[in-house]
C-alpha cells in the first residue's frame, strides 16, 4: 500500500496550517517572554519557560508522529519525533527536580545523557531527510575548532570531573548536529538551520551557565532560546519533508 502523500494539487491542508500556526505563536510568545525575562526577572517567567519548552518538545512529538503518517512515511519523522520525545521527557525530569528543591544536583547527571542523546538522534533525522552536498571545508572546520577548543580548554583548566566531561559531551553533540546538518543540506532551509542554531548554540551555552554562571540572571534567557529553535525546527522541517515526499511519489508509482 503506497503511503498517503498530499500534494501541491491538493485542497488545502487544514492540519498543517494549525500545526504551522500553533509554532508560529509559540514563537511569538517567546519574544515577549525573553523581554520579561531579561528586563523583569521573576520566577514566575522561569516557570512558563519550562512549561513551554516542555510543551513545544511534546507538541512537536505528536506533530512528526502526525506528519509520516500523512506525508509519505519518512523515517527522518520518526527521528524528529524521538528527538523531541526524549528531549520533552528529560526537561520534565529536569524541572521535576527543581521544583522538589534538588537545583543543585541537576547537572551533571542521567537528565544530561538523555538531553544529549536527543540532539544525536535529531543529527540522524537530518542525514535521513537531506541529500549530502558540498559545504565550504572552512566553515566545517571553525565550528570544529569551537567546539573542541573550548570544552578542551575547560578540562585543562578545571581538570578532569563529571562537569567538564559533560560539557564536553554538549559541545560535541551540538557541534555534530551542526556539522551534519549543514552536510545535508541544512543551508537550503533556513527555518531549519535557523533553528538548528539556536538549539545548538543554547545547548553549548548551558553547561557553562551550569558550571560558571549560574547565579546570572540573564542566562534564564536560554529556555527561550531552546523551545524558539525548537519551534522553528517543527515549522521548516514538516514542510520539507513533505515536498521530498510529495517530489518522490511518481517514482514509487511508477
Amino acid at each position: 500500500m503506497i503511503p498517503p502523500v498530499v500534494t501541491s494539487q491538493s485542497s488545502p491542508d487544514i492540519p498543517l496550517r494549525i500545526i504551522s500556526g500553533i509554532f508560529w505563536a509559540i514563537l511569538g510568545i517567546a519574544i515577549m517572554l525573553a523581554l520579561a525575562i531579561v528586563l523583569l526577572p521573576s520566577n514566575v517567567f522561569l516557570a512558563i519557560s519550562n512549561y513551554l519548552q516542555i510543551i513545544a518538545a511534546i507538541a512537536g512529538a505528536i506533530a512528526f508522529v502526525y506528519a509520516y503518517y500523512r506525508y509519505g512515511r519518512s523515517d527522518c519523522l520518526l527521528y524528529a519525533a524521538g528527538a523531541f520525545g526524549l528531549w520533552g521527557a528529560s526537561n520534565s525530569a529536569w524541572y521535576v527536580n527543581t521544583i522538589l528543591g534538588r537545583r543543585n544536583e541537576v547537572f551533571p547527571g542521567l537528565i544530561d545523557i538523555g538531553i544529549i542523546a536527543s540532539i544525536l538522534i535529531l543529527t540522524v533525522a537530518y542525514q535521513h531527510a537531506f541529500p549530502r552536498k558540498r559545504v565550504a571545508g572552512n566553515l566545517l572546520l571553525g565550528i570544529l575548532a569551537f567546539t573542541l577548543i573550548v570544552p578542551l580548554a575547560i578540562l585543562i583548566t578545571r581538570g578532569i570531573s563529571l562537569q567538564t566531561l559533560m560539557t564536553f559531551l554538549y559541545f560535541f553533540a551540538c557541534g555534530s548536529l551542526l556539522i551534519i546538518g549543514l552536510i545535508h543540506s541544512l543551508g537550503e532551509y533556513p527555518l531549519i538551520l535557523t533553528g538548528t542554531l539556536l538549539f545548538a548554540i543554547a545547548f553549548m551555552i548551558y553547561p557553562l551557565r551550569e558550571t560558571f554562571f549560574l547565579a546570572n540572571p540573564f542566562l534564564n534567557v536560554i529556555g527561550v532560546v531552546v523551545f524558539s529553535g525548537l519551534s522553528l525546527i517543527v515549522l521548516g522541517l514538516i514542510p520539507a519533508c513533505k515536498k521530498i515526499a510529495s517530489m518522490a511519489l511518481p517514482a514509487t508509482l511508477a
